[in-house]
């Protein structure tokens, strides 16, 4: 028993954080192939995400392929492959003679998202709470863990990683498929906006306690309390975001008139 309580411990310390396989943080295989061998463009887009998510390309910003090139030093159709599965995924806008941008998200699709996200994941805590294997509860226990420990120690990048792969596990040890697929692409295409709002140490305290109360409501067998918990988190997570968006549009209004430009239009942003 001891000893497959060792091992058990031994996989969930591999499983969070910065240090473990990324592929069950930010990236996957596109397309929904599980091989570990990616393509070119893949593996491009891979890099983008990660640009992306960093904040190195701006809301709106133009991705010029050959720049792109340049940087990667290949030719620029494995670029434009790149950009073509990122448009997919709702990270990149193709438009008709002006190329590919960094997609804006609007208030209306931030909202959507997250009521998507809330709705799937609330679905896998009811199914996780039904379950109640130790096995998972273990894992999300280590997980819960560090999130608390990264948040503690100030360590935004680290919570930022440990929070998505939660998210993902928790789709994953439900055995939901279609949950995670979708909460993983929904989840990358906000995570430009509100890697900011993670800074916020109250933030992080508040939905590191929520996270804990998910793990004890699937502890419990409640699927009342699990799924309810998984709303509250994603509940403040998005009004979070929102409060960044409008801040965002503000700034980005204030740098316009300044520069003695017009603000753009509403209707040229992004809502699909």
């Amino acid at each position: 028993m001891g000893n497959r309580k060792f091992r058990n411990l031994d996989v969930a310390g591999e499983r969070f954080g910065i240090r473990a396989d990324v592929a069950g943080a930010f990236f996957n295989s596109f397309g929904g192939r599980t091989s570990a061998i990616k393509t070119l463009p893949e593996q491009l887009a891979e890099k983008l995400v990660e640009q992306i998510i960093r904040g190195d390309f701006a809301p709106g910003q133009r991705l010029h392929e050959m720049r792109l090139a340049e940087q990667f030093q290949v030719s620029r159709g494995p670029v434009r492959e790149a950009l073509r599965l990122l448009e997919r995924e709702g990270l990149v806008v193709m438009l008709s003679h002006r190329g590919a941008s960094v997609a804006r998200l609007t208030e209306k699709r931030l909202k959507d998202i997250f009521s998507v996200r809330s709705a799937l994941m609330g679905i896998c805590a009811e199914e996780l709470a039904e379950r109640q294997s130790e096995a998972i509860l273990a894992l999300l226990d280590d997980g819960t863990a560090k999130l608390f420990a990264a948040s503690d120690r100030g360590d935004v990048g680290e919570y930022i990683v440990i929070v998505y792969q939660l998210s993902m596990y928790l789709a994953e040890a439900s055995e939901n498929g279609i949950a995670r697929t979708i909460l993983f692409s929904l989840g990358r295409q906000t995570l430009p906006l509100t890697r900011g709002v993670f800074e916020v140490e109250k933030h992080r305290k508040s939905w590191s306690k929520n996270w804990r109360n998910i793990v004890e409501g699937i502890r419990a067998g409640d699927t009342a309390a699990a799924k309810q918990a998984a709303h509250d988190l994603l509940s403040g997570i998005k009004a979070a975001a929102i409060s960044a968006l409008a801040d965002l549009e503000r700034e980005e209004k204030r740098a316009a008139l300044k520069a003695g430009k017009q603000p753009e239009a509403p209707n040229k942003r992004i809502s699909r």
